[in-house]
């Protein structure tokens, strides 16, 4: 303990030594010039694995077109410190964080790395010729972009953001363990759980995670694509921005199964994959995100065993949590999630 100490004490004083130099990257070709480093430094960070990494970026544009890069950039003698990855709309003189498509946006930086962090921020709120509005939208409390602000003084620099309204956000504290987890949950729940089980494993229907073994990176998209349209239609939440996801997933998704940016959690029925359940990585677990199924077995309520498959997974990995995401559909209570919120840091400047 007393030499991880002496160590952060020693980079600390070294990074007070070394100036930050900033700039700002407004072209894709030059934020995938620097793709390696970011995803480095995004290992280093509180932040989202798939959420913030160099990829999901730069596949936004296959969603957002209108928006244009504003890539903030620190460095400390020639590396790479911190990412500020904003978006420019042009229409609403905004600088911030995409609306959809992403979830818990961030500041990106070693943790500890206050100086890049604050210094991030403070470029955005001085660089304003462009724009009058800075929107950090779908934030955490406990994130870099919170804290950022918190350095700066909200009254002292800028004015202070305004108190969006929060959204509610479903996450699993699986720190005590699996066992101990369970018995959380009511008796009523967990006996309804275990016969769903029961039946499944009866009846020839499997619930596992796949690897690249069992799944090619190339088919993850159509098989999650057809799954989810199987689940909720045509019209789907995928289609809440953009009425065409499709190219953004086929480009997207393979790469973030390779790099282990995203986990799969399937129902095996019948020899083939009847329902699927993606999650993103975190940094202490994982995030769900989105599946579907086929109505043939719904019967055996494969969004509760995907779910549950999800849970033993992280807790046989010593993860600390499972966020279930946006508290909107009551079957979330079950599981008794701690409720934390997400909501918009808006800043109004004098441009």
């Amino acid at each position: 303990m007393l030499s991880d100490q002496c160590t952060k004490t020693n980079v600390d004083a070294a990074r007070k030594n070394f100036p930050l130099d900033y700039t700002i990257l407004r072209n894709i070709q030059d934020v995938a010039s620097i793709s390696m480093e970011w995803d480095t430094l995004l290992e280093q960070s509180r932040c989202n694995r798939a959420f913030s990494c160099s990829k999901w970026y730069l596949a936004t544009p296959d969603i957002l077109p209108k928006l244009q890069p504003f890539v903030v950039v620190a460095r400390r003698q020639g590396a790479l410190a911190g990412i500020l990855p904003l978006w420019f709309d042009a229409v609403r003189k905004e600088a911030g964080f995409p609306d959809d498509y992403s979830d818990h946006p961030d500041i990106i930086a070693a943790d500890e790395d206050v100086e890049a962090i604050t210094g991030l921020l403070s470029v955005v709120l001085q660089e304003t010729s462009d724009y009058s509005r800075i929107s950090l939208k779908h934030i955490k409390p406990d994130s870099n972009c919170v804290r950022a602000a918190q350095e700066l003084g909200w009254d002292r620099k800028m004015q202070e953001p305004a108190p969006h309204a929060s959204l509610a956000y479903a996450v699993l504290d699986l720190r005590c363990g699996y066992d101990a987890y369970v018995k959380s949950l009511s008796r009523k729940f967990r006996l309804n759980l275990n016969r769903m089980r029961s039946k499944a494993q009866r009846e020839g229907v499997t619930v596992r995670e796949l690897g690249l073994d069992d799944l090619s990176p190339e088919s993850l998209p159509a098989l999650f694509l057809s799954l989810h349209e199987s689940r909720f239609g045509k019209n789907t939440s995928l289609k809440s921005v953009c009425t065409s996801p499709e190219p953004w997933i086929h480009r997207l998704f393979p790469f973030l199964f390779i790099e282990g940016r995203i986990r799969v959690f399937a129902v095996l029925y019948k020899d083939r994959i009847a329902g699927i359940d993606l999650a993103m990585v975190t940094k202490s677990g994982m995030y769900a995100w989105n599946g579907g199924f086929l109505p043939e077995i719904a019967c055996y309520d494969p969004g509760k065993l995907l779910i549950h498959k999800a849970i033993e997974q992280c807790c046989a990995e010593g993860l600390a949590e499972y966020d279930v995401g946006w508290f909107g559909q009551t079957y979330k209570a079950h599981w008794k999630p701690a409720i934390r919120y997400i909501s918009d840091l808006v800043f109004n400047t004098n441009s």
